[in-house]
């Protein structure tokens, strides 16, 4: 008998074999891949970075979220508004307002969180309301765009949801945190094991130097609620990632008036014509811009434009007459613990992030 050829017969037919086996699970792989394309649903679903953001919208939050919902690859499972600059239900149409103006505000559910802080009484607050006015959007009126239908705000249902949503997706979810952290505070109490299956937190708040704009050394959100920031920053044993009030304030990521106002703000996206007087009108004639949730948004997405940072064990003063409020960092220890807080990004990525944002989106320039 010719071994060699009964060999090379065997050879031939497991050759065969393979080749057949590999038609078969590349054909099913076609077939489902075209039926997941036929739906609209995305092919590499491990690509996607899903994010819940807490806001209190304020301007500074709507270029957060539009730059968020504007991010490939990003994908906005929930919104959640809490008091700060305004009640709860004037947040909550400021951000129909803007979901309103993409085409997304029956796509991403809007929760109308908690509209006072953990500990009240709560400081006198100014009878004429806050830096962006009463309603958080400088009192602005907006007859040619279309009014938000408040009916889609979700009233009663934000911590269940926010749970099922996190058990839905165990450790992928990022909380980005651009107001007061009471809903989040919240969120852990009643439900304590979301703290161990939050992917990671971004939280525009704080402060690293002592330096505050809310009383003599407390950042605006942390003091809005401390008892808040202080359950967060205590509870949370996954990596939070914080700029501080002295960051988004540094020279070289704040804007003048006439590149924001005459350059960005020519742009003819409808967002852009809402945000246009919402951020003019406050603003002094020697004020800057500073964007400061957008930083935060935008280290989330691009870190490569994040190029100094510090990590830190960190606490929040609940008790000092001066202090409360203010962000506590272990200089002594500094490298260890779970807080990175950013000190500085790439303001030349910025500004052409921006640019891209304000004019691919709108189709000028």
């Amino acid at each position: 008998m010719d071994f060699g050829s009964k060999n090379r017969c065997s050879t031939m037919a497991r050759i065969a074999l393979i080749v057949l086996l590999l038609t078969v699970v590349f054909g099913v792989y076609i077939i489902g891949a075209t039926r997941s394309t036929a739906r609209g649903e995305p092919l590499v679903e491990a690509a996607v970075r899903r994010v819940v953001v807490d806001v209190d919208a304020g301007p500074d939050d709507v270029w957060a979220l539009y730059h968020l919902l504007s991010s490939p690859g990003v994908r906005v499972e929930a919104i959640s508004c809490v008091k700060g600059n305004t009640n709860v239900t004037n947040v909550g149409r400021n951000v129909l307002r803007l979901l309103t103006a993409l085409g997304k505000e029956r796509e991403i559910p809007v929760y109308l969180g908690s509209n006072e802080r953990l500990i009240t009484p709560e400081p006198v607050a100014n009878p004429n309301g806050g830096y962006f006015g009463s309603d958080g959007f400088s009192d602005i009126e907006f007859p040619d765009l279309p009014e938000p239908d408040v009916a889609l705000l979700r009233q009663s249902s934000v911590f269940n949801d926010l749970n099922k949503l996190i058990e839905r997706y165990p450790h992928e979810l990022t909380f980005i945190q651009l107001g007061p952290l009471t809903n989040l505070a919240l969120l852990f109490k009643v439900f304590p094991e979301t703290r161990h299956h939050i992917r990671d937190l971004f939280i525009m708040g704080g402060n690293r130097h002592g330096v505050g704009n809310t009383e003599k050394a407390a950042e605006f959100n942390f003091y809005s609620d401390p008892e808040a920031a202080h359950i967060v920053i205590n509870n949370f044993g996954g990596h939070i990632t914080v700029l501080p009030w002295e960051t988004a304030s540094r020279e070289n990521l704040v804007a003048n008036q006439t590149w924001r106002f005459e350059f960005l703000g020519s742009g003819s996206h409808p967002v852009l014509q809402m945000l246009n007087p919402v951020e003019k009108k406050p603003l002094g004639a020697d004020d800057n811009w500073m964007p400061c949730d957008l930083l935060v948004a935008m280290a989330y997405t691009n870190p490569e434009i994040v190029t100094e940072t510090k990590r830190y064990r960190a606490d929040v003063e609940l008790y000092g007459w001066l202090t409360r409020g203010q962000l506590v960092l272990d200089h002594m220890n500094q490298g260890q613990g779970n807080v990175t807080i950013i000190d500085n990004m790439d303001h030349v990525r910025i500004a052409q992030m921006l640019t891209d944002l304000a004019f691919e989106s709108s189709g000028t320039g």
